[in-house]
This record gives structure tokens, C-alpha cells and sequence, in this order.
């Protein structure tokens, strides 16, 4: 046979192996995976992590009146007692100077001698006469009785006025003290140091009492994690934490147990602990959502896998190209990995992302997780 017969027939065929080889590997998909590695293995309690502002104050006004001072502004930061708002006290100054008036006209009125005691003075004279002639004879007994108990009803009016003159001062000063005090709450201030989130009123606005005027949130943070009743048992303060937040990609943060709660919401029978996380406060948003694990117990040693490539007790392990879904037995888990006490060995592969698109006997190209 010719060489250019023989090439004629081999290189459509060659062709066609070079094409069919092509459209096999361009049509087998990747799974990315991740080899199981020895490392430590974490007993934690799993719980969701959201970030609240430690306070959160609605600003209020006690009276109304016209705004004529504002220093509120939206993202401005304020300090405890910084004045807010300033409302209009003419009026409220008007009624401060009359009670003065009135309380120093009282007690000057007071200061001056009363008639009572002067009717006391001349009563007492007749009383002492009366006893020095009734000594001597002069008179009887009875005009003595008469005169004492005239001098005691004199005694008991000047008390009993003492006493309406003490309470019509008291009630003046009084008075007086809640107009001040009243026009002291037309001066508002914050009662936190945080930032100005929302802003209501503003100069030259009339307010009417209990008006909302602000909302002031603190820049103070608290990391709530909410644990399930199952996992609440053993749980101390001290203990060692971690925390991945959703808004903040690819990071990982430790953190040490504060605080505990220890009353279930009575909605999810959850309980509550408060986390101190080494991180910036200014990346602590309010509203921000996460993951965290207390650690209660470490084991070295461990075969690891990543958490993400667990689905229901199974994995997918990919050996010569093919899947194969195994069951494993887990032992400790925490926020990223899970140890894997039963049904995997060192160094195979597990596939990591996108699980749903894969099943038993697929044939894979895999790339390792970055």
C-alpha cells in the first residue's frame, strides 16, 4: 500500500481522536477541593453572632415650646451632656420672675411682726397682775383660770399661723423650684455619647411636649450570640471564641466569652451571651450578622476537613476522577472545619463548593480551594 494511501486513512482518524479527546475534557466539570489534614480538632458551641449598639436613645422633649437653638446634625457625633436643642424660655422666665416676686414679698411679710404676739404680750401682762393680786387676796381663782387659758388660745393661733405661714412659703418655693427645673428641661442634652442617626426637629419648629426630636445610638458595642438550649450547658465567661462576620469576608476573629445570660427567650428558647471580639470597633456596624464558636475542649491530632463539604453526615470524595459519596462519622466541630473520626484517610480529596451539582460515579477535574 501507498504511504499516501496509508496517510489518507490515519489522519481523518487521528483527526477525529484529537476531536473527540477535545470535546470529552471540555465537557467533564471542575469540582473544587480541599485534602483532609491533620491539625487540631475544636469542640465548640455553634451560634449566630449579631452586633448591637449598647444603646439607643430616642431624644424627647418634656415641654414644648420653639426650637431656637439646634446643634444636631445626621452622623454627628455628640457627648454625654452636649446641649442639643435649646428651646424658647421668654415666657417660661416671665412666670420664673413673678414667683420670685411673690416668694420674697412673702417672706417679707413674714419678718414682720405679727399682732398675734402683741395680743400675746398684753395677755401675759394681765395673767402676771392677776396672779400677783390673787396671792394677796385681790381676786379669785377663777379670773386667774381665765386669763391662763386665754394666754394658751393666743399661744395655739400664733402656732397654728407659724405653721400656714411655714406651708404658704414652702408652697412658694416650690413653685418657684419647678419653674426653674422646668425651664432646665427646655435645654436639652444627650443623655449618652454616640452618634446623631436621625434628626427630627429643627430650628424655628414648634414642638408640643414628648415630641421625638433625635434618635442618638452609642458607639459602644455588644456581640450577642444566641445558643441553643442543647449547647448551653458547660458554658463560663473566659472562655476562648471565634467569629466570622458575614460583612467581612475571609476573616476570622478571637474572642473571649463576657458575659452570660442565663434566661431562654421565652419565643425561641435561646440563650444569650455577650462576646469581647479582638477587632477594631470601628468595623463593628450595628446590625451585623455572623457565626461564632465558644471552645469548650481541643483534641490534636485530628483528621480535618472543611466544614462546607459536609452535607447530612456525607461527603463527596473524588479518587481517580470519579465522585464518590461516603458517609463519615464527625467528631468536634467549629466555625471552618470538622474532625472526621470514621470514613476518610489522609490526603483525599473532598469536594468543597457547589455540592448540589455533583453526584455519585460523575467524572471531575478538580482544582484545589484556594
Amino acid at each position: 500500500m501507498k504511504i499516501s494511501t496509508v496517510f489518507k486513512i490515519l489522519f481523518p482518524i487521528a483527526i477525529a481522536a484529537v476531536a473527540g479527546y477535545f470535546i470529552l475534557t471540555r465537557s467533564v466539570p471542575t469540582a473544587v477541593v480541599a485534602t483532609t489534614q491533620r491539625g487540631i480538632a475544636v469542640n465548640a458551641v455553634p451560634g449566630t453572632v449579631s452586633v448591637l449598639a449598647e444603646q439607643e436613645m430616642l431624644i424627647k422633649g418634656e415641654h414644648g415650646g420653639r426650637v431656637i437653638e439646634s446643634s444636631l446634625e445626621k452622623g454627628g457625633v455628640v457627648s454625654k451632656g452636649d446641649i442639643l436643642i435649646q428651646l424658647d424660655t421668654g415666657d417660661i422666665d416671665l412666670d420664673i420672675e413673678k414667683s420670685e416676686n411673690e416668694y420674697a414679698r412673702e417672706k417679707r411679710s413674714l419678718e414682720i411682726r405679727s399682732p398675734l404676739e402683741l395680743s400675746l404680750e398684753t395677755s401675759m401682762d394681765t395673767l402676771d397682775d392677776l396672779k400677783f393680786r390673787f396671792e394677796r387676796g385681790g381676786v379669785r381663782e377663777l379670773d386667774v383660770t381665765k386669763a391662763q387659758r386665754a394666754v394658751n388660745k393666743i399661744k395655739d393661733d400664733i402656732a397654728r399661723e407659724d405653721l400656714r405661714n411655714e406651708a404658704s412659703l414652702q408652697n412658694l418655693e416650690n413653685a418657684l423650684k419647678r419653674l426653674k427645673r422646668r425651664k432646665e428641661q427646655m435645654t436639652i442634652i444627650s443623655p449618652i455619647t454616640g452618634i446623631v442617626t436621625d434628626v427630627f426637629a429643627y430650628e424655628g419648629d414648634l414642638i408640643g411636649g414628648g415630641a421625638t426630636l433625635a434618635k442618638v445610638v452609642s458607639q459602644t458595642r455588644i456581640v450577642e450570640v444566641k445558643v441553643s438550649e442543647e449547647h448551653f450547658v458547660g458554658l463560663e465567661a473566659g472562655m476562648p471564641a471565634q467569629v466570622a462576620f458575614l460583612g467581612i469576608d475571609g476573616e476570622q476573629f478571637k474572642a473571649t466569652v463576657k458575659k452570660i445570660i442565663p434566661v431562654a427567650d421565652s419565643s425561641t428558647q435561646r440563650f444569650t451571651v455577650h462576646l469581647e471580639v479582638n477587632i477594631d470597633r470601628e468595623r463593628l456596624d450595628p446590625g451585623l450578622t455572623g457565626d461564632a464558636t465558644i471552645t469548650l475542649d481541643e483534641r490534636e491530632d485530628a483528621l480535618l476537613i472543611p466544614r462546607q463539604a459536609v452535607v447530612s453526615d456525607s461527603v463527596l470524595v473524588v479518587k481517580g476522577g470519579v465522585v464518590e459519596r461516603r458517609e463519615i462519622e464527625t467528631g468536634y466541630t467549629s466555625v471552618t472545619s470538622i474532625e472526621v473520626l470514621e470514613g476518610l484517610s489522609d490526603g483525599e480529596q473532598v469536594i468543597v463548593e457547589d455540592l448540589h451539582l455533583f453526584d455519585e460515579g460523575d467524572r471531575v477535574k478538580t482544582v484545589p480551594k484556594q
